[in-house]
């Protein structure tokens, strides 16, 4: 029987048959490599779904804000703008105890003021925020303080308040003689809404040691000065107030920490400035320490708006990345993610002392800093479809 009818093996040579190929596109294309396949799942697991084309969110049309219930006025809102400026230092800080009280004494030394965006930034209603702003001032229970120069080139920090009795303390412990501290007082009470004060409420020595003590400042001053001096060096990098007490006693006097520090020309121009303000019949008000606390906002701003502009050409992100950058991408006991990872034996190796936020910025919460920049127009809140509320910058 012929091979060829059975099922046994042909040894003649045969020519290879060709192969089908189809006519559809996708069949042509390469395989998706494992490592592909992979970040693809990751992102999913992730929850960047929410993510477009080259980091674009998918907003739904609804813009969000940091409104606070419990900031039921302008007073309530002052506190809760203070009290939630920081956030407490971790267990794990991995700081010994020299950096631990410079963080604690920097926090405590600067002054208890409240930027005007901030306040509206919490508050719903920008026009009832303002009457009620108004009646404080008439009450004397408020004071607003007006910058000389440096408010004016940087956005929304033109206006700070802060409350009546807070002022007029940091007023009693400054360690001025007691004759001072009741004349600059009842000029105060005499004038609740004004923010420059007539020379011809005080005598010219007491205007001298208010001047040295930083709570009047010259009107004339540069603007350009003004910023140089207020916002030069990095932020935290020498605050006013003494780091190695957080008496309120400690502040010096001294021409090259307070008057510098608060937009002056020096010490050799002092008394002409003086002068030459004495002939201008007023005094701007202000708060000794307030320089670090320009410092600080400003620097926090900068490095807000840098890492929201590193995430995409969009300068957008979600809020919870921004978020954990903010953080420095440290291991968080609330972070769920993070106690997954302390639980399998990972851990990232940053400890927050190496973190930006406590470096420069000393622990400023990322909450406080995100209602600045929405107070003061440099970012926008809004609802996405998948990853919660995004961050937008404005300028």
């Amino acid at each position: 029987m012929p091979l060829y009818l059975t099922g046994a093996r042909s040894s003649r040579v045969t020519k290879p048959r060709p192969q089908r190929t189809s006519s559809l596109p996708f069949n042509s294309a390469k395989p998706a490599t494992s490592l592909h396949r992979a970040h693809t799942v990751a992102n999913i697991l992730d929850g960047h779904v929410g993510l477009e084309e080259e980091g674009a969110l998918a907003p739904t049309g609804k813009l969000a804000s940091v409104v606070d219930n419990s900031t039921s006025d302008v007073l309530s809102a002052i506190k809760y703008a203070r009290t939630t400026m920081f956030e407490p230092l971790p267990d794990r800080a991995g700081m010994n105890s020299v950096g631990i009280a410079e963080v604690l004494n920097f926090q405590k030394n600067l002054p208890a003021v409240v930027s005007l965006a901030h306040i509206h930034a919490l508050r719903s209603i920008s026009s009832k925020t303002e009457r009620d702003i108004q009646y404080l001032l008439a009450h004397n229970e408020v004071r607003r303080l007006q910058l000389v120069g440096r408010g004016n080139e940087v956005s929304g920090l033109k206006e700070l308040l802060i409350a009546t009795r807070d002022y007029e303390g940091i007023v009693r412990a400054s360690g001025l003689p007691d004759d001072v501290v009741s004349s600059f007082i009842a000029a105060l009470q005499a004038n609740p809404r004004v923010h420059a004060l007539p020379t011809s409420f005080l005598t010219r020595l007491h205007i001298e040691l208010l001047f040295r003590a930083g709570f009047l400042v010259a009107p004339s001053l540069q603007s350009s000065r003004n910023v140089e001096a207020g916002f030069g060096r990095p932020a935290a990098a020498a605050p006013i107030l003494s780091r190695s007490t957080s008496c309120p006693q400690a502040v010096s006097f001294d021409s090259s920490v307070t008057f510098e520090s608060l937009g002056g020309v020096g010490s050799a121009r002092r008394s002409k400035t003086t002068t030459a303000t004495m002939a201008e019949n007023r005094f701007v008000l202000s708060v000794p320490g307030l320089s670090s606390y320009l410092q600080l906002v400003d620097a926090s701003r900068n490095h807000f708006l840098d890492l929201l502009r590193q995430f995409s050409r969009h300068r957008q992100a979600p809020v919870y990345l921004l978020r954990e950058r903010w953080n420095g991408n440290i291991d968080d006991n609330a972070n769920q993610i993070s106690v997954a990872k302390r639980i399998r034996g990972e851990f990232s190796n940053v400890l927050p002392a190496k973190t930006k936020k406590w470096k420069s910025f000393r622990g400023l919460s990322f909450d406080w800093v995100l209602a600045e920049c929405l107070g003061a127009g440099l970012i926008e809140l809004f609802e996405t479809h998948s990853v919660g509320l995004g961050v937008r910058a404005l300028v």
